[in-house]
């Protein structure tokens, strides 16, 4: 007869979460052969993945990985980045499990959405500043909905608390150092969308947020009004270690999170 240990680790379900893959079709291919070699089905994606991107070859960056997806019978779950396609991924019409179909295999949480995954609710709240905008054309490579907004917050506190928030960018209760030398300005409105995320999480009570946007691995571990909360900030596409990490879990908190080796 099985005991309650050994029931529960043989219902330890696993999912990956990726950090930003800027439309690398090789390194997705790469995350999604680490994900079959672990036997994952689902992986979260943080944004800025480079879907629905403008351009001679739009969508077939999306067609491509889906056709990958299908393969390995995976599928893959995302947020809006800032460096996204936000006309198209606005447009998509969302189901009844709270996501939107990009195409087979790939699916788009929406801001301020929320959905239930391995007994866990999961919360989405995509978008960021693009500091480098003043050199991108709106519609072709900058769209003015990048940034988190108010009324996603609002949308998202709604629902009540969360066990897992997915952010594009990260809460400004986290030290993030840049490698680039902004002007006050400039960082000062970068900083809006992460003083939003805050709010967003006070809000919602999440134990768990994975981000990316700033292209590193942090792993933060904070006290907040609520408890203790661990915020893994996740690498972009090309870090073997950093870029992804597979989350398990028995129905529910508490999580085990260790890297994904990625091999290229």
């Amino acid at each position: 007869m099985l005991s309650w240990q050994s029931n529960r680790i043989l219902c330890m379900e696993k999912f990956a979460v990726v950090g930003d893959l800027h439309g690398n079709l090789g390194w997705c291919r790469h995350v999604i052969k680490a994900a079959a070699r672990e036997g994952i089905s689902t992986i979260f994606q943080v944004g800025d993945a480079g879907f629905c991107w403008p351009g001679r070859d739009k969508f077939r960056f999306d067609a491509k990985l889906s056709r990958l997806l299908i393969d390995r019978d995976i599928r893959l779950i995302f947020i809006a980045g800032n460096h996204d396609n936000h006309d198209e991924l606005e447009a998509l019409e969302v189901g009844s499990e709270g996501l939107a179909k990009l195409r087979e295999g790939i699916f788009l949480l929406p801001r301020g959405g929320r959905i239930n995954h391995a007994g866990l609710t999961i919360g989405g709240l995509g978008g960021a500043y693009s500091i480098d905008r003043k050199w991108r054309t709106e519609g072709a490579d900058w769209w003015a909905q990048e940034e988190v907004q108010p009324d996603d917050v609002a949308k998202l506190a709604a629902g009540g608390p969360v066990d897992v928030l997915f952010t594009h960018d990260v809460p400004d209760f986290v030290t993030m150092k840049s490698e680039l030398d902004l002007p006050v300005e400039e960082s000062a409105r970068a900083d809006v969308s992460r003083v939003l995320l805050t709010g967003a999480i006070l809000a919602t009570r999440p134990r768990h947020v994975f981000c990316g946007h700033w292209h590193m691995r942090k792993i933060a571990e904070v006290d907040v009004p609520y408890g203790s909360l661990r915020v893994d900030v996740l690498h972009q596409d090309g870090s073997r270690w950093g870029n992804a990490v597979q989350v398990a879990c028995s129905g529910g908190l508490p999580l085990t999170i260790e890297p994904l080796e990625i091999v290229s």
